[in-house]
Order: C-alpha cells, then sequence, then structure tokens
C-alpha cells in the first residue's frame, strides 16, 4: 500500500472515529446473535458475516468444549512440524465436501500468503480484478517484489480479461486472475459461466478465486456460491473462510490435485512460520463442516434464502436501489459521498439500527453507500423495520445534504428510481442557498479591475493573463493543449465576496504525481498510445498556473455552503464531460485542518504533492547580507558551486522577440521536459511561449556563454527561466536548459540564482520558485514549505493501475 493510500485511508478512518461509526466496542456480557449494545444503545446488528447464525449453535458449541476439554487452549508448534490430529480430521472433511485435496489455514489471509507465492511460477503472468480483497492483493505485492509480470483490469471486465490473455500468452507460461466469487463491498458476484469459458479455451489461463463471502449459505454440502456454478475445474484454485459462515476460525485452499496441494504444505511461509488454529476452534470448525453435510442444515438454509428473498422484495417495494441485485445475504444501498453515507448510518443507529458504511478506498469516493448483512439470528419483522426506517431516511439524507435520487442514479450509472417508503413526501427537495452566484465562461465577462483586485497577487492568473491563456489553449492540434474555462464568484445577500476562483476543463497524465520509474514505463507505453493513462480532469486553475486558486473568506459563517457550491458546480461539469476526477489546488498541508475535514466529508482526498520553495524575505541590503542569511553550509555551497562561474555567463533580461529566439528558447525547456518526470504533465505548445514572450506580466532571463565564439547574433543561450512578476510577487514557472553545460558550468544552479537576484533588483518582496529540485532551492535560500491537493475520483481504476506499476526488487528464488 502507498504511503499517498495509507495517508488517505487514515483521514477516512479518522473521520468516522470522529463520528463515533468506526473502532467501536459492544457493552453486552452476553449475546445472542441478534442484539449487540453501543454506548448503552441497544442496536439490532445488520452488521455481521455470520450468514447463517451458527455461532450459537449447540453442535458448534459442544465441539469447543470438546476439544479444549481433550486438547487444552492451545496446541503450540508450527505444523510444519507437527499438528493436532483433529486438523486432519478437518481437512478429510473439507476434502470431501469439495471432492480435492485441502488444505487448512489460521486464517483466509494467511491461506493466500502460502498459497500464491508457491503456486504462481517465475515466467507466469498475474491479472487482478481490482475489486479483488485486499488480502489477495497483499499476497500478490509478494509475487511482484519478486519480479513478477502483475498487471491490472477493471471489475469483472470479462473482455479486457480476454484481450489480456492473448496479449500475454506467448510470453508467459501460465497467466492467473485473481477474483472474488461474491465481492465483499457492492455483493456482487464473478462472471463464472465466462471464466470457465476463458479456461477452456486458453491453456494458459488459471484462477485463483476467493469466495470468503460466498461460503455456507449456498453450494452442495455449503461449498459456497463457486462451487454452485463451477464445481471443480483443473485450472483453478479455490479459497474459503472457515469465519463468516461458518461461524469458526481459520481458512482454507482446495487445490485442483495433490502435487500443488504438497508443494503448497511444503513451501509456504505462513504454514511455516505461523501458528495454527487453536483447539478450541478447531473443534468448532470440525463441527461446523460435519453440521454442513448434515440434513440438519436444511433449515437454516431455507430461513436465510427466504430471508433473502424477503429483503430483496422489500428493497423492491420500497424503491431504494441496489447497485447489483443478487441472492447473496450482503446488500449494498448505493448513496454517494461519505458525507451523505456516513449520516445516513448515523441516522440508522439513531433508530436503533447498526449498519456498515462502505466507502473508499473499496469504492470510489463518490460511490460510497450502505452495507448490510441479513443472518439466521434476525427475522423478517427485523428487517421489514429496518428498511421502512432506511426508506425513510434516505431521500431526507439526499436532500439536506444537496444530492438526489437522479444524481445517485447518474453517479452510479443505474436505473433511476424513487423511494416511496411511508411518510416519504414527494415534496422533499435539496437545500437552496440564498447566496449570489455568478458563473461565467470567458474572464473577457469579468471586470479587470474587480477580478485583479481579489486575485491579482496570488499568482499568474491577472485578468490580463488569463485572456492570454484562454486565447492560448484554443483551437491547438493536441486535444490535451485545449482547455475550457469556469469562473465563479460567490457572494452573500449583502454582496459581500465569500468565494471566487475559475477552473478549467483538461486532460492530465494520471502518473502525474507517480514515482519517476513508474512514469518512465508508463510513456514507454505512450509512445505507441499517446492517451494512455490520461483522463479528462476539471481542476481548479489551470495545469500551468501557479498560486493560491482559492479566494476564500474563512471569517465569513457561509464558508462552507460556498465551498459546496463550487464543489458541485465542479462535479456537474465532471459529469457533462464525462471526466474521471476533480482536483482543488494548491494548499499548505497541515495549514488547515478544518477544511481538510470538510473536504473529506465532500468526498475529496488530501493528496501530498512535491514541497513548493519559496524565498519569502529579499530584504537584504547586499550580497554580503544574502550570503550571511544562507548559513554556514549554504553559503558554503553558493561560493563553491555557483560564485566561481558567475563572469562566465552574460545576462540577458530583454524578452526574446524574434521567431529565432522563441523557438531557441523553447527548444532549452523541451530539453528539461524530456527529462523530468517527477511531475508528468503533458509538453506545452509553442504558441504559449510566442505568448509570454509578449506579455507584460512575464519576466524573462536568459543566460549565455561568453566563451562561445559565435557572433552575437548567432549564438544561442544556454539556460532560460520563464517566470511572473506583478508588483511585489516573483513566480518563476519554468526552467530551459542547455545539457551541455550543466555539469561543466552548474547552469541551473547559476540560473537558480540568477532568478533570485532578478526579484531582488525588481523590488519584489516574495519569490515562488515552484516545485521539485528542492535541495538546489533550498541551497540559493529558499524554504520548502509542505503542499497537497484534494482529489476526488470518480472512476479510481486508473491510479489502482499506476500504483501496480513500477520496477521491481531482484527477484528471490526458491532454493533448489
Amino acid at each position: 500500500m502507498s504511503s499517498q493510500i495509507i495517508k488517505a485511508l487514515n483521514q477516512v478512518i479518522n473521520s468516522g472515529i470522529q463520528k463515533e461509526l468506526l473502532h467501536r466496542f459492544t457493552e453486552d456480557q452476553s449475546l445472542n446473535g441478534r442484539i449487540i449494545t453501543i454506548d448503552g444503545q441497544e442496536l439490532i446488528n445488520f452488521g455481521s458475516c455470520s450468514y447463517l447464525g451458527l455461532e450459537h449453535h449447540p453442535a458448534l458449541k459442544q465441539g469447543v468444549i470438546d476439544a479444549v476439554e481433550r486438547y487444552g487452549t492451545q496446541f503450540s508448534s508450527s505444523r510444519t512440524y507437527a499438528s493436532l490430529g483433529i486438523y486432519k480430521d478437518l481437512e478429510d472433511q473439507l476434502m470431501a465436501m469439495f471432492e480435492r485435496p485441502v488444505i487448512v489455514t489460521a486464517s483466509t489471509t494467511l491461506g493466500h500468503l502460502a498459497t500464491i507465492p508457491v503456486i504462481v511460477g517465475e515466467n507466469d503472468a498475474v491479472i487482478l480484478d481490482m475489486q479483488v480483497h485486499n488480502s489477495v492483493q497483499m499476497a500478490v505485492q509478494q509475487l511482484k517484489a519478486n519480479g513478477i509480470f502483475v498487471t491490472l483490469i477493471r471489475h469483472n471486465d470479462m473482455d479486457s480479461l480476454e484481450s489480456k490473455i492473448q496479449q500475454l500468452r506467448n510470453k508467459y507460461d501460465k497467466i492467473w486472475y485473481f477474483a472474488d466469487g461474491v465481492y465483499s463491498m457492492y455483493g456482487d458476484y464473478a462472471p463464472l459461466g465466462r471464466l470457465e469459458e476463458l479456461m477452456n479455451k486458453y491453456e494458459q489461463f488459471h484462477l485463483y478465486i476467493d469466495d470468503a463471502h460466498g461460503m455456507s449459505w449456498t453450494g452442495p454440502k455449503g461449498t459456497g456460491y463457486v462451487c454452485s456454478q463451477l464445481f471443480y475445474h483443473e485450472k483453478m484454485v479455490l479459497a474459503g473462510s472457515l469465519n463468516k459462515s461458518f461461524a469458526t476460525s481459520g481458512g482454507f485452499v482446495a487445490l485442483p490435485n495433490a502435487r500443488m496441494a504438497q508443494d503448497v504444505r511444503n513451501c509456504g511461509g505462513t504454514l511455516i512460520f505461523t501458528g495454527p488454529i487453536q483447539p478450541p476452534m478447531l473443534g468448532a470448525a470440525l463441527a461446523s463442516t460435519q453440521l454442513h453435510c448434515s440434513e440438519d442444515i436444511l433449515p437454516i438454509w431455507d430461513k436465510v434464502h427466504d430471508m433473502v428473498d424477503f429483503t430483496n422484495g422489500r428493497i423492491e417495494a420500497l424503491g431504494l436501489p441496489q447497485f447489483e441485485v443478487t441472492n447473496s445475504p450482503l446488500f449494498f444501498i448505493p448513496a454517494g459521498i461519505p458525507r451523505i453515507t456516513t449520516e445516513m448510518v448515523s441516522r440508522m443507529m439513531k433508530d436503533g439500527y447498526y449498519l456498515n458504511a462502505a466507502g473508499f478506498p473499496a469504492t470510489p469516493m463518490k460511490r460510497g453507500g450502505v452495507r448490510f448483512m441479513v443472518n439466521g439470528n434476525l427475522e423478517k419483522e427485523d428487517v421489514g423495520q429496518m428498511l421502512d426506517a432506511l426508506a425513510y431516511h434516505y431521500p431526507r439524507v439526499l436532500a439536506d445534504e444537496g444530492s438526489s435520487e437522479q444524481k445517485v442514479s447518474r453517479v452510479f450509472s443505474i436505473p433511476e428510481f424513487s423511494v416511496q417508503g411511508e411518510n416519504n413526501v414527494r415534496t422533499l427537495k435539496p437545500r437552496t442557498s440564498e447566496l449570489l452566484i455568478s458563473q461565467h465562461n470567458s474572464i473577457h465577462e469579468l471586470d479587470a479591475q474587480q477580478w485583479d483586485e481579489l486575485m491579482g497577487n496570488r499568482g499568474n492568473f491577472t485578468h490580463s493573463s488569463l485572456q492570454m491563456l484562454e486565447r492560448t489553449f484554443r483551437g491547438q492540434e493536441q486535444d490535451h493543449d485545449n482547455w475550457d474555462f469556469r469562473y465563479l464568484h460567490i457572494a452573500d445577500k449583502s454582496g459581500k465576496t465569500i468565494l471566487n476562483t475559475f477552473f478549467t476543463s483538461v486532460t492530465l497524465k494520471d502518473d502525474m504525481f507517480a514515482p519517476a520509474e513508474v512514469s518512465r514505463e508508463i510513456e514507454e507505453e505512450r509512445r505507441h498510445n499517446p492517451t494512455y493513462l490520461t483522463s479528462k480532469t476539471i481542476i481548479l486553475g489551470t495545469p500551468i498556473t501557479k498560486g493560491n486558486h482559492l479566494w476564500l473568506d474563512r471569517e465569513h459563517p457561509e464558508w462552507k455552503s460556498a465551498l459546496s457550491i463550487l464543489i458541485q458546480k465542479m462535479q456537474r461539469w465532471v459529469e457533462a464531460e464525462n471526466a474521471t476526477q476533480l482536483m482543488l489546488r494548491e494548499f499548505r498541508m497541515g495549514a488547515d485542518e478544518e477544511l481538510k475535514n470538510f473536504l473529506l466529508e465532500q468526498g475529496l482526498i488530501e493528496i501530498a504533492t512535491p514541497h513548493e520553495c519559496l524565498v519569502t524575505d529579499l530584504s537584504w541590503a547586499d550580497h554580503t547580507e544574502y550570503l550571511q542569511r544562507l548559513g554556514g553550509k549554504y553559503r558554503y555551497n553558493v561560493r563553491k558551486e555557483i560564485l566561481p562561474y558567475l563572469d562566465d555567463f552574460e545576462l540577458n533580461i530583454e524578452k526574446p522577440t524574434s521567431t529565432k529566439e522563441i523557438q531557441e528558447c523553447y527548444d532549452l525547456y523541451c530539453n528539461v521536459f524530456n527529462r523530468s518526470l517527477e511531475m508528468n504533465v503533458h509538453k506545452l505548445p509553442l504558441a504559449f511561449f510566442e505568448s509570454i514572450c509578449c506579455h507584460d506580466d512575464y519576466d524573462i532571463i536568459r543566460l549565455y556563454l561568453k566563451t562561445d565564439e559565435a557572433s552575437a547574433e548567432n549564438r544561442a543561450p544556454v539556460a532560460v527561466m520563464f517566470s511572473h512578476k506583478r508588483e511585489k510577487n516573483y513566480h518563476a514557472l519554468i526552467v530551459g536548459l542547455d545539457y551541455d553545460y550543466v555539469r561543466t558550468y552548474n547552469t541551473y544552479k547559476q540560473m537558480l540564482y540568477r532568478t533570485v537576484w532578478r526579484a531582488w533588483d525588481l523590488d519584489c518582496t516574495h519569490l515562488d520558485l515552484a516545485f521539485t529540485a528542492e535541495l538546489e532551492k533550498k541551497k540559493i535560500g529558499a524554504r520548502p514549505f509542505p503542499t497537497c491537493i484534494y482529489v476526488q475520483s470518480m472512476d479510481h481504476f486508473n491510479s489502482a493501475l499506476i500504483s501496480s506499476m513500477g520496477k521491481p526488487v531482484t527477484r528471490l528464488r526458491q532454493p533448489a
């Protein structure tokens, strides 16, 4: 899991903790499988994955008692050395049920970790369904570290899977597809019929499938959903759980043949180096498997299946949406962004029902919902009353949070619906705002003085600069060089400004902030497919503007309402443009926790970006004082790496005017662009540089080597810096270099140094040296400040695919 994902997940979990929805503890002295008590309130529990409700079954309890009296509380030994005989009894029982070799593991996760690295060969390839359970993905990370090729497909996209098989079958010995039988968030199924066809059609294709949520409540003798559709295939490995519906502990792997099973038993790391299932739960597991093979299980199955049918029927009658209607006991009601989902779950808890909020990272931020399970401990009356309460709250929460049933259907691409619960009045409408909202499609529609009073000193987006950008980024040859602009102003009833900003529809590279080695791999593919892993995005500002794009009066009591309106406007444009994400930028990391938490509730995740490098004090009187302020180490660097070359350069502060001069500067920019992957963006067109070379707000400095023997009119610059200057603010935006001289004359360092002094000469008080090359910028007096963006993804497939990429570490080989 990447550090960015960990930080984002931490935000989501902490928000859930603050709302008292996560990391809770029950207060019951005993449990009956139906009721749990939290904060003194009794709740009917719809959060249990014990689908058959067997945890209080007399046979399982007796199995625990018999085992603990005979074997004690534990048998502490690696299974490689010795296992209790009851382990063999359990595996024999499971082998009889599944009619193939079975290995019992301490958990399903540990089963994946024992099996996957053993069965996947050095010259095999792995394809992941993007929704496959995290425990499977954890095990696959070991394969990736060992140099195994790993890629990703969209959820249940069998056409894409077959295309991948065709691409890979001549390169690899086996092609493995990793999937779930029943997916744990949406409750939908793997397309097993199509998967069987692909296994029969392609010799190299193999299936590894985790049916943890499909076990026990269906299939012959409770062997699960997968076995109910595809009982056995010689190229299928099946993982299952003894938790959840079996109501015991542990997991298991059912393998297609004895040879593969013996390899896993001998070499599975977690079978060798982790502890076993302990005697009490082994006793319960054996009792549970025996129960599943007896007629005593039949009325329990009948009750649960009847409950599932009742639940589906009641959901349909109430008009509540489902992501996919199945006959599984796991249900998902689409809702939307985290704020909506958590509010629904909170209201349901107040009414006495415990349900789960399902969301990021298991689902995209905008596609969260209410997740609940039915089980054998509940009655139809419980389900009916809970669904009546949900149908009451559902449209009200949507209306209160500015959403609607129509919006939910659009976001989830499901049929339109109308909730018909008791007391639901159809006149419910989203709250309207009394704020004064003004939106425009061009800067030409706005007053220049008013715009610059608010935005002129915040970055390179003055009124005239934006006129230039609108003119430049239209009608370009490349699609990614054509931008569409929107301007938004929000004031209160008295006319006082609360929010002012602009945003654009652009195409960005999805790997913009990915590690350089990942971007390098992606760029190889872009040689043949230029749009590979690029996405239409609605962003605050533009790809080339730098600064504080969001003017927001944080002291105004309506700032949250105004910011919500901005996000809603951007979301509507996302839908209209079929974009995949919206992005708010740039913000100082950690500077405004209230803002961060508010945006998280709106479904926007904070993502760290490279530090911005600023010189915040240019008040030195002369060069001596400048050096003194640097500190000993950096003062030494300037004296050693920059000052000795000072007289080798001629500085030109005149803007390029001829076609030749502009092209020379553009070529220097291209040199840097072609080597820079730390922030992987699209190359800017020559037209942009032609525009800024004749714009009053831009300052351009060039460095020429004095040793160049060419005549003055023929010699070319070896470095250029394009900057924006407005009053006391200087923004260094783009550098260009001739790499023939970077090492011999330290031209990049020289240019940074010259930029500092150019800002000082122009009497500026603030210098922004932008991102990357942090160390070199610190040497000439800049301070790094952590920055972030806030992103809401409609579809996180591309980001998941990028996360699966990267250079593997040295391949680890099994000992001979």
